[in-house]
């Protein structure tokens, strides 16, 4: 099932990524364009999979004043994973953001650095869960010379 779900999609380049390689992708909205997440209900069993990028303010190592608003928006990944009975997610962040366990998932964490693909040396922090036991093999490339 290609038909994906994008939450805290924001201008939605996860989501884009998803596209431009033969999925269907549907947006639940962000609170930048007056949606809130805590608000959506998705229908359960119409999702193959669901990808976003929660809020990440509270994991950066930069700040000095958490909220837990981005630990709160990581239990409504959960929550929307486990009502959509997906069969898989894609959870997106920096590198600072806690192990999500998903009850009924495998759950996979890979860290990649935006540098082995672009100009631009970051690392992100991946989060992969699946109903069956699958693990995504990501080829690291080469960082690029940064001047």
């Amino acid at each position: 099932n290609y038909l994906t779900l994008s939450i805290f999609s924001g201008l939605d380049l996860l989501g884009q990524a998803f596209q431009n390689n033969g999925f269907c992708v549907v947006s639940a909205g962000d609170i930048q364009w007056g949606k809130d997440i805590r608000q959506f209900k998705p229908i359960k069993n119409i999702f193959g999979g669901v990808v976003g990028g929660p809020p990440c303010q509270d994991f950066s190592g930069l700040n000095r004043n958490p909220k837990n608003y981005s630990l709160e928006m990581l239990q409504e990944f959960k929550r929307i994973v486990l009502e959509s009975s997906c069969d898989w997610a894609l959870l997106e962040n920096v590198k600072g953001v806690p192990d999500l366990d998903i009850e009924g998932y495998y759950h996979q964490r890979i860290d990649i650095n935006q540098g082995w693909y672009s100009d631009t040396s970051r690392l992100r922090h991946i989060q992969f869960y699946c109903k069956k036991e699958f693990y995504l093999n990501i080829p690291r490339g080469q960082m690029k010379n940064i001047n």
